[in-house]
């Protein structure tokens, strides 16, 4: 909390904010409130709030706290008069380095997970969630699943290009987690959650897709920490195989097996783009499947992939 109020009243700080609360009932109904004003002092003043006039909505309730006032009343009553026009506000301060990953957005200050817009080379921009909470944040998510409504067994141009919701499930594409992890060194985090609700990890000391003429091939390192087991190591060095492609180094077609793309070898102990059962199933090694954590025959509920610069 000590860091979202920090920060907030950092942003305010400088010009005129008006405010607006917007409000759904579980009837559907959408109501809203509008104030000419809106100011958070800092953190010697206990981020006292300095809010304005009332100017328009459709709730019932109305806030006040005018002037120096550290309160906030509660009155029911129509709308009062439109407030004035705040002051022109003051010249805003130079803008931040382009972030080339989201651990540099985290050291510019913002603390919420949110897609942010990095610039991995410099120029391209790319839209991103970074994860800002597990593990001191930081991290790109590269891959999530999280409620089967999206279909992940996919061609080889989907692959390479992504796919997906952002309010939902994704792959970011082999070209783009290509361009991210093709400088620097990069650490993995693997996040399951069962249907159970519990949750377990693996880490990787480093993590590098290569480009398109190597099959997206993966170079993982050594297995450094977690409860969910190495069942990723395995990987090191396959290329990357869907429906329409295969390059794993067994005598079938693993991607066709295991309904998933995915840098199959002979042929996996870690499916996470595979189908989404529903926790057990009993077709062998199709779903969402973590053999060191609850073996082939079980799902995970939620899986994330996220990669963070050393």
């Amino acid at each position: 909390m000590e860091l979202i109020q920090g920060y907030a009243q950092e942003k305010l700080n400088a010009g005129t904010w008006e405010l607006r609360l917007d409000l759904q009932d579980f009837e559907g109904k959408m109501v809203f409130a509008k104030y000419a004003s809106f100011k958070v002092l800092d953190e010697s003043e206990k981020y006292k709030l300095i809010i304005g006039a009332y100017q328009e909505g459709t709730a019932e309730v109305k806030v006040l706290g005018i002037g120096d006032s550290d309160k906030l009343s509660i009155l029911r009553g129509c709308p009062g008069h439109p407030g004035l026009s705040g002051q022109k506000g003051d010249v805003g301060a130079p803008g931040e380095k382009a972030a080339r990953n989201c651990k540099e957005i985290r050291h510019q200050g913002a603390v919420l997970s949110d897609w942010y817009t990095i610039y991995p080379d410099g120029s391209r921009p790319l839209k991103v969630l970074c994860d800002m909470d597990t593990d001191d944040g930081g991290w790109i998510v590269i891959q999530r699943r999280w409620d089967g409504s999206v279909d992940f067994f996919r061609t080889w141009d989907a692959y390479k290009k992504g796919f997906g919701s952002r309010l939902n499930e994704f792959w970011l594409g082999n070209d783009n987690i290509h361009q991210i992890t093709s400088t620097g060194t990069w650490e993995l985090r693997v996040d399951l959650q069962d249907f159970e609700g519990k949750m377990v990890f693996a880490k990787y000391a480093s993590f590098k897709v290569l480009d398109e003429s190597e099959k997206y091939k993966v170079l993982i390192g050594a297995y450094q920490e977690g409860t969910a087991g190495d069942s990723m190591g395995g990987v090191n060095n396959m290329k990357f195989s869907t429906k329409d492609e295969d390059n794993d180094t067994y005598d079938r077609h693993c991607s066709l097996l295991y309904k998933g793309g995915w840098w199959y070898g002979n042929c996996h102990w870690a499916n996470l783009n595979g189908l989404y059962h529903l926790g057990e199933h009993t077709s062998i090694a199709d779903g969402i499947n973590w053999y060191t954590g609850r073996g082939h025959k079980y799902s995970y509920k939620h899986a994330e992939m996220k990669i963070r610069p050393v």
